[in-house]
């Protein structure tokens, strides 16, 4: 999953393998760069649209986007190493994207500066109604705010909402949840999308991606970074994913012109 914070080598998460390592995985989120065309096209990202990915990653979506639609881009992450290796891509590209060291609940942007934000796979880890209102203020007036997610289902047992937070630090909302987060923020023509079908494939095509030999040199890291309680923790997280209790989905609103 794309990831914002810095990685706290202590603790064994795939989040923090994520963001210390280079796992050959440029498009960590499910759904891959397909999710992130959906997304683009249903907030109406078109050529000369200015456009903010939040915990842009390694860059790969917002590199992407601005590539296919001529769009304007700007990622902005927390993780100094996600912004290196940002950076890095755009070395080997005819493409300008301005990427930034920053933090989500205190976005380093003017009022009213862009036309579009995106969030991919990050909403759960952040407090959820800061990060919309600070998105909320330095979005345009009639501009959309798009994001995709996990998704709880309504049935899902508590302890494995209690495990995923302990183990990745996420907390993930049913989808009529996030729907009504982004309501109460004051957003309009609000869209909430099932995508749950995304996730057994992207679980199968990172391991076809990874190969056998890449997942025994990952597995490695894990046991030297921590040992028998990280490899406990990346398989209870794997377990969480592939449940039939995590969804996934899609949800967008606009900003008012008021």
């Amino acid at each position: 999953m794309d990831k914002s914070i810095e990685p706290d080598n202590k603790h064994p998460s795939l989040e923090n393998l994520i963001i210390s390592e280079n796992l050959g995985i440029e498009t960590l989120h499910p759904g891959g760069l397909d999710i992130t065309t959906e997304l683009a096209e249903l907030c109406n990202i078109t050529k000369g649209v200015k456009v903010l990915d939040v915990a842009s990653g390694t860059g790969e979506s917002i590199i992407y986007l601005v590539d296919k639609f001529d769009c304007v881009g700007n990622g902005i992450d927390n993780s100094s190493y996600m912004i290196e290796r940002s950076k890095n891509k755009l070395k080997d590209k005819n493409i300008d994207v301005k990427f930034t060291i920053g933090d989500i609940h205190d976005l380093p942007f003017e009022d009213n500066y862009f036309d579009v934000i995106l969030c991919e796979c990050t909403m759960c880890i952040f407090d959820k109604e800061k990060a919309i209102a600070e998105m909320i203020r330095v979005i345009k007036p009639g501009g959309y705010i798009g994001m995709h997610d996990i998704c709880w289902k309504t049935d899902t047992p508590q302890y494995l909402k209690t495990k995923l937070m302990e183990i990745e630090g996420e907390i993930p909302e049913t989808l009529n949840k996030w729907k009504s987060i982004f309501m109460h923020a004051g957003l309009k023509n609000i869209k909430a999308i099932d995508k749950s079908h995304v996730i057994p494939s992207w679980i199968k095509n990172n391991k076809k991606v990874i190969g056998m030999k890449g997942q025994f040199r990952i597995f490695r890291t894990v046991f030297s970074k921590w040992g028998f309680r990280g490899i406990k923790n990346i398989i209870d997280t794997e377990k969480i994913f592939k449940s039939k209790y995590t969804g996934y989905g899609i949800i967008i609103g606009s900003k008012t012109n008021n």
